[in-house]
């Protein structure tokens, strides 16, 4: 199965968003759905995720799949609104799963830690069930700077986590990526829902949890919460 190339579109009660949401978002939406009918499907994703089914390991469908990942969104890349130097999303939760936590600690030659919270796949009899224990997961991370955030830009960029290679923003601009307190707000994402499942079958006995659960925060003197020196 060759993932689709579609946007996310929530079912919101906009009257409870803020004043500036409600007046981009039906633009937004727009903007998503322009750009995904445009875009040229990137024809190697499809022998990339053959190649990860075909892996012997779990750690080796991970990797084939960071790599279909990151060819699924090339054709969107260029009209989407995340940027070098944004680092809005790198204040979210963002879930990785053991064996990617490994792949950075060997990246950086530091060594992920035992996460006192954590979800595994196979403890779930559907995987509907894992999602819902993974979204309340998240719902408990502070929103903090990711520990691998220098200077506002991702530091492990090679070796990135699969939420962020497939997170990009189909707007023109970064106005609903910024962090409201309190308010969840939407964002026209990349629909990339055939992928993320992909990913968790690849790796069912392996433990998810956010990466700062993975790897302690660390000091950063003269930076402010989003990532920029102060």
């Amino acid at each position: 199965m060759i993932p689709t190339m579609t946007h996310n579109e929530p079912d919101l009660g906009l009257s409870e968003l803020p004043p500036h949401v409600r007046e981009r978002w039906p633009v937004a939406v727009e903007r998503a759905a322009r750009k995904t009918r445009a875009a040229v499907p990137n024809p190697v994703v499809g022998p990339l995720v053959k190649a990860a089914k075909k892996g012997s390991t779990a750690s080796q469908r991970v990797v084939w799949l960071q790599r279909a990942a990151s060819a699924w969104t090339q054709p969107l890349q260029s009209v989407a609104a995340c940027r070098r130097g944004c680092a809005h999303c790198c204040h979210i939760p963002v879930t990785i799963s053991g064996i990617e936590a490994a792949l950075i600690g060997r990246h950086t030659g530091r060594a992920p830690a035992q996460p006192d919270e954590s979800v595994r796949l196979d403890a779930f009899a559907e995987l509907t069930d894992a999602a819902t224990a993974l979204e309340a997961l998240s719902a408990a991370v502070a929103p903090t700077p990711c520990p691998f955030l220098r200077e506002g830009t991702c530091s492990i960029y090679d070796v990135r986590p699969m939420a962020c290679r497939l997170l990009l923003n189909l707007d023109d601009d970064d106005l609903l990526c910024r962090q409201v307190p309190g308010q969840a707000i939407p964002v026209p994402y990349a629909d990339s829902t055939q992928l993320k499942a992909m990913f968790l079958l690849a790796q069912p006995a392996t433990q998810l949890a956010d990466i700062r659960a993975f790897f302690a925060q660390q000091e950063r003197q003269g930076e402010t919460s989003t990532g920029k020196k102060a």
